[in-house]
């Protein structure tokens, strides 16, 4: 069975998270489980009626259980509703190692830490999982992915990507690919992946498929394209090269999670 892990921070109707997964699970009849998380600050740990304060959070969330099942009943899905405590980026990557797709808000440039990294985008680098996040101002949530843009370069975050995608791909009236695999010294790195056998094994046809633009900034040109071709949906791998050069210096995958305007699929 198809199994989605929806991250559901604000326990609120207009989750957007909430209205996406849901939507996304009717569509290809996949097993639902809600999940909110207690977060757990260290350093106030020893400050007086906190542990007090996060039991009250804890059992508030749970009680919800009823307001999420009648919301899966709603939309005609089987699922679950969980409630942890704990460090937020641990607790989400480890929950997210028994689903096939989390789904997620979509940080934006207000989200980020002192470090420079956004809760999401932290639990991207250890999740156990690909992420489907859902950009705020989405005007539709019904996860229908008519025109579908995927960024390839035969690594294996890619590979990842496209694999978690293949329900949707399969779907997809138009799949578009911006390939940017380059070939390495023969015998020396692995060949390039048979990207469009493979996809044409799992029922999925490329309508074209473009070299990466030659560009100093590749993740605006990607998204660009996106929204050229009026894309609902970008499959992509993080971090093609070290995650953290690619986090201090502003890479791809960082530029595409800070200013996306489509759903992004992402995979490490």
């Amino acid at each position: 069975m198809f199994e989605l892990l929806i991250n559901v921070e604000n326990l609120r109707d207009d989750d957007i998270a909430l209205q996406a997964g849901l939507a996304l699970a009717k569509r290809y009849n996949a097993y639902a489980t809600g999940l909110n998380i207690i977060e757990v600050y260290p350093s106030t740990m020893a400050m007086p009626d906190v542990a007090q304060v996060l039991e009250i959070e804890e059992e508030e969330a749970k009680a919800r259980d009823t307001w999420w099942m009648e919301k899966c009943r709603r939309h005609g899905v089987d699922g679950a509703w969980e409630v942890t405590r704990g460090l937020y980026v641990p607790a989400l990557a480890r929950r997210s190692c028994m689903a096939d797709v989390t789904v997620s808000r979509l940080p934006n440039g207000n989200d980020t830490l002192s470090g420079g990294l956004d809760h999401l985008s932290r639990a991207l680098l250890i999740s156990g999982s690909p992420m489907l996040l859902v950009p705020g101002s989405i005007k539709d949530l019904s996860c229908k992915f008519e025109r579908i843009l995927v960024a390839w370069n035969s690594t294996e975050e890619s590979t990842h990507a496209l694999r978690a995608a293949l329900p949707f791909l399969r779907d997809a009236a138009t799949v578009c690919m911006v390939d940017g695999a380059v070939s390495e010294v023969r015998g020396l790195a692995p060949p390039l992946l048979p990207v469009r056998e493979w996809l044409q094994r799992h029922g999925v046809t490329l309508s074209t498929v473009r070299d990466f633009p030659t560009t100093s900034c590749v993740g605006e040109a990607l998204l660009e394209h996106a929204y050229a071709m009026q894309a609902d949906l970008l499959v992509m791998g993080a971090w093609g090269h070290s995650r953290v050069n690619e986090w201090m210096l502003g890479g791809t995958t960082r530029h595409v999670l800070k200013h996306a305007k489509v759903p992004v699929l992402v995979a490490h």
